[in-house]
């Protein structure tokens, strides 16, 4: 038998050297093409070297542990990569910057699919941008979601876009969980002006949908900030089978580089209590005022009172040195060559103005529909309230610089730019409660009335929701006198990617070192 033999003075060398080997020494990520595995304590750099080195289509598996990234973690735009949590909600990040995205390198039409699961992140800064993705391209498809999201007051977690380009994002944010102690951004897409906007945006898939996520603020402490924004670009936002919490759900206009071009608002639970500055549910959910939309199935709920405008929808250009004033853009009153100007100017004052609410992004005439939206006590309705702030009406007020004028009234009509229901009960028979004369009714079908009423615009009048047509229900318009046209039907719910790319968390990953401190 071979006795082997120990040299004391080997032995202290190598207890020393494994003495001074940093303790994070395992913490790195490892993996070769489409499979790569990060451990617990991964840096910034790490990740990024991983990202660096995958395939397309690759998937990056992170160990359950906790995670510091100061640094921006940035997606390449030739390689698509998914990032998750072998646990979900396991992986603790904490930043105090933007800790991941494609910030500013987004070019091009980029079909590769990107997704963040399953982290529990803690943003320490409220000036940086959790996620980040912008540049001057297509998002094709990317996917956010199963995320626990928290931060201070005034931080923004999920942000796609910015001033000075036009990005067009087209994905979804599902099932994430947030938590602020005072008001934060959830999500915000802002662009520049898009001069050459896409086709209607509405009932398709291409918008960011965010959907089956719950948002709570402990404490609002600003009664103008949302925890949603968008405004410029190609921004076209699905909000739908959402919960929040004394965060209120809010969008710019047009005096922002023409606004978003259609929101879509259905299935929502938006919810104020003790710790809201706004407890009787005052715009809830408020549009300053631009393009195409629809509200509908929304439930509200009030800590004290109902507000009248828990459903606001505005029109910033239509006043005279007031509420326009936002975005330093002129008042829509006949003089300024971006409006439609219809003649004669004394009777339209600029109408229909660029991008006003209730058209396309190309001037076209879509109303907007609002339905079925109710306080959640006692169930009754829940207009869409038309927002006009005052002043006087032309040609009774003075114009100019220091002028009053209220335009509101010529540019903003019930039964034109927008139907409310009539009522907050479905149809019970085809005259009943909705008529086809004024507004709007749902129900079955068999319940739509047989006659219907367009107006002077054309091509769309009075609406009627069929519930069972679908499978979210068809809205219908009237397009000619007692003639009913398909207008909007929701997309597909869940959302493709949801359903596509993979509910279940993967199983833990294999071959991971631990790190014994």
């Amino acid at each position: 038998m071979i006795r082997l033999k120990f040299s004391p003075v080997l032995f202290a060398l190598v207890t020393v050297v494994l003495f001074f080997l940093p303790s994070d020494a395992t913490a790195a990520c490892t993996g070769s093409g489409a499979s790569w595995n990060c451990n617990a304590g991964s840096s910034s750099s790490d990740v990024q070297n991983a990202i660096n080195s995958t395939s397309d289509g690759a998937t990056i598996t992170f160990a359950t542990g906790s995670y510091n990234w100061n640094s921006t973690i940035n997606f390449s735009n030739n390689t698509g990569v998914t990032l998750i949590c072998a646990t979900a909600g396991g992986c603790a990040v904490s930043t105090n910057t933007t800790a991941l995205g494609m910030t500013g390198t987004l070019s091009g039409n980029n079909t590769h699919f990107y997704r963040i699961s399953g982290f529990n992140w803690t943003e320490s800064n409220a000036g940086a941008l959790m996620i980040w993705f912008y540049g001057a391209g297509t998002l094709n498809q990317f996917r956010i979601d199963h995320n626990s999201m928290s931060g201070p007051s005034g931080s923004q977690l999920i942000f796609l876009g910015e001033e000075t380009t036009i990005g067009h994002f087209y994905g979804v944010i599902d099932h994430n969980t947030v938590n602020c102690s005072g008001n934060c951004i959830f999500f915000q897409w802002i662009g520049a002006v898009n001069s050459s906007p896409p086709p209607d945006e509405l009932g398709t898939a291409n918008n960011v949908f965010l959907e089956d996520n719950t948002m709570t603020v402990t404490t609002m402490d600003n009664a103008g900030a949302g925890c949603m924004d968008a405004w410029g670009g190609d921004a076209s936002v699905v909000w739908r089978h959402n919960t929040t919490t004394n965060c209120l759900v809010t969008t710019h206009g047009v005096t922002h580089n023409g606004g978003p071009a259609s929101v879509e608002l259905y299935n929502n639970h938006l919810i104020q209590n003790s710790g809201s500055v706004v407890p009787d549910c005052y715009r809830c959910f408020h549009h300053q005022g631009s393009g195409m939309f629809v509200a509908f199935g929304n439930s509200f709920t009030a800590f004290s009172g109902k507000n009248a405008s828990a459903l606001d929808m505005a029109h910033y250009r239509s006043y005279a040195n007031g509420p326009s004033s936002d975005g330093n853009m002129p008042t829509c009153n006949g003089t300024q060559s971006i409006d439609g100007n219809r003649s004669p100017s004394t009777t339209w004052y600029g109408y229909p103005c660029w991008r006003q609410p209730g058209r396309d992004s190309f001037g076209k005439y879509k109303p907007m529909y609002v339905w079925n939206n109710s306080w959640s006590d006692t169930r009754a309705q829940v207009p869409m309230n038309f927002d006009d702030f005052g002043g006087a009406p032309p040609p009774s007020c003075t114009t100019g610089a220091s002028g009053n004028c209220d335009y509101f009234q010529t540019q903003m009509k019930v039964d034109r730019e927008g139907y409310n229901a009539v009522s907050a009960s479905a149809q019970d028979s085809s005259s009943s409660p909705f008529n086809g004369t004024t507004g709007m009714g749902f129900g079955t079908l068999a319940n739509r009335p047989t006659t219907c009423t367009t107006n002077t615009e054309g091509g769309a009048g009075v609406g009627y929701f069929a519930t069972d047509q679908g499978s979210q229900g068809t809205l219908y318009t009237c397009s000619a006198t007692n003639n009913w046209t398909t207008y909007y039907a929701p997309y597909t719910y869940p959302h493709p990617l949801v359903t596509g790319g993979g509910e279940q968390q993967p199983a833990p990953p294999t071959g991971l070192q631990a790190t014994v401190q």
